[in-house]
Order: structure tokens, then sequence, then C-alpha cells
């Protein structure tokens, strides 16, 4: 039997109202942080996680601040390769999954060696392109155990193999002597052209106390004997410290680096651009 105009309205109608609600019923039984099965296998236990409770939004941001940063301030590609400085378990290296391609690489290491196991079974297992090392550096909240100090620690890998040096807060923590030899390793497996680029705390930036958008952000302390570096805790300066441009220009100079661009952060709350929560130095080698 033929429908009339009217009636094919009418069941038009019916039809949507039935699929709109079966969509709506559906999306109903998915959190607000649903995964695919991928994201899912590809996401560490919250166990593994600086902070358990932290929502997954802080996690992911991690993933597409670095896939930004790094083509847009340090020029890297498909085919780079790429070395990170204390890649935890992996948060970062997950947004480049999707943009380095063979011959292009990626390493990172981290003192954690639960972290760098978890991220080998997850990551590389899938992209063995990607690879993790446990380092066994001394560091008084995560392995306190630790053989070798930062300030003497050799990266374990050849000289100039490496398109991108990269970390993630890990310089917020270093003190003068470890930053120094860090920067000499950076200029070592750098290559000809290279960049590098370091989230940290500009000396600078800072305005005084109650400035900064946290108080863990006040640096009010001098650190001794080291001109242009400040701390917020005397008695664990590891805590968190913050260097001037003056210390930074130094330590890259006498390793054979030179800053290319300070990048401010949201820390400070400064007016004008502010891009990432800390600030992000790029430097490069030395013109000769």
């Amino acid at each position: 039997m033929l429908l009339g105009r009217q009636g094919a309205i009418i069941l038009t109608e019916a039809a949507i109202r039935v699929f709109g609600m079966s969509l709506w019923n559906r999306s109903r039984t998915k959190p607000k942080a649903w995964l695919t099965d991928e994201e899912d296998r590809l996401t560490p236990e919250r166990s593994l996680w600086q902070d358990e409770d932290e929502p997954i939004s802080h996690y992911y941001r991690w993933i597409w601040e670095y896939l930004a940063y790094l083509p847009l301030l340090c020029d890297v590609e498909r085919h780079s390769s790429v070395l990170e400085i204390g890649c935890s378990h992996g948060r970062t290296s997950r947004g480049l999954l999707q943009c380095l391609r063979s011959p292009g690489s990626y390493s990172g290491f981290d003192v954690v060696r639960v972290q760098i196991e978890d991220a080998t079974r997850r990551i590389t297992a899938i992209a063995p392109n990607f690879r993790y090392s446990h380092a066994d550096i001394y560091n008084r909240h995560y392995n306190p155990q630790g053989a070798v100090q930062a300030s003497d620690f050799v990266f374990p890998y050849e000289d100039a193999s490496f398109d991108c040096v990269y970390a993630a807060s890990v310089f917020t923590h270093l003190l003068p002597a470890e930053l120094a030899n860090y920067f000499q390793q950076t200029a070592r497996v750098l290559r000809t052209g290279g960049k590098a680029l370091f989230s940290l705390f500009v000396l600078d930036f800072y305005r005084g106390a109650g400035t900064p958008i946290s108080k863990d952000y006040e640096f009010e302390h001098p650190f001794g004997g080291h001109q242009g570096v400040a701390v917020k805790y005397p008695e664990y300066p590891d805590t968190v410290i913050a260097y001037s441009e003056e210390a930074i220009g130094r330590a890259a100079g006498s390793a054979g680096l030179e800053v290319l661009r300070i990048v401010p952060g949201l820390w400070s709350n400064n007016p004008g651009i502010a891009v990432n929560e800390q600030d992000l130095l790029v430097l490069g080698p030395k013109s000769r």
C-alpha cells in the first residue's frame, strides 16, 4: 500500500525518535573519560602515574603539548631521531606514535625502572622504533639507591645521534652541576642543526612572593654560591629550582650550545604570551 505524504512524514518522525533515542541511550552508558580499547591499552595504570588522582585530561595534556612543541619549536619531522630525558611511563611519547615513521625513532630514559618496563610492554611492543631505557641515576624521590649522580651520568648513546633532545619538567629539579652535565651530554648527542627543548623556570619572569599562579613557584631563596639560581626550599633544593637567563646562557655556552628562544609559561602569571605551565627553552649547537 502506498503511503501518502502525511504518512511518510509520520513514519520518518517516528524513525528519528527511535534512532535518536537509541543513540542517546548508548551515549549515556559511556563515562565522560571514555577511551577506545586501543587508547586504554596504551594508557598506563594509575599506580604508575605521579599523582594517581589526576584527571585523565592531565595525562593527555602531556601528549598533545609535546606533539605540538616538538615540530613547531624543534623542527621535528616524521623521519627525525628524538631523545627524551626523563621519559616517565612514556606519557609524551604517546603523541609521537602518530608522528615518527621509520627510519625516524624515539629513545627515552628514566630513573624509575617499573615505568620503563611498563612503557616497553605497552609501546615498544607495537612500535619497535620506540625504545625505553632505565638509567640508574640517584634521585632522592624516585631512585634513592641509584648508582650514579646526575652530574656524572653519561647519556648511553653515540655522539651526534639525535635531531632533537627534549625533557618535560626535568630541569625544574636539576641542581647547577647536574644541569651543566645534561647540557654537555645534550650537545654531545645532538646532530649538527639539531635542537633541544627543555621546560624549566626562568628566574627573570619571577616578580616576587604572591605573584605566581601557585605558592609552589615562589623562589625566595638564592642557591648558595651560584649567581642567578634560586629555590623554593633551601633544605631540599631539588624540589623546585629556577635559573636566570644569564645562568642558563653561561651553562649552555660552556657546553657548546646557545639559547635560540625562550617561550614564557603560565607559572609566573605575567601578561603577554604564555604557553606551557613552565617556560620552554630552545637550544641549538653554538654557531662557529
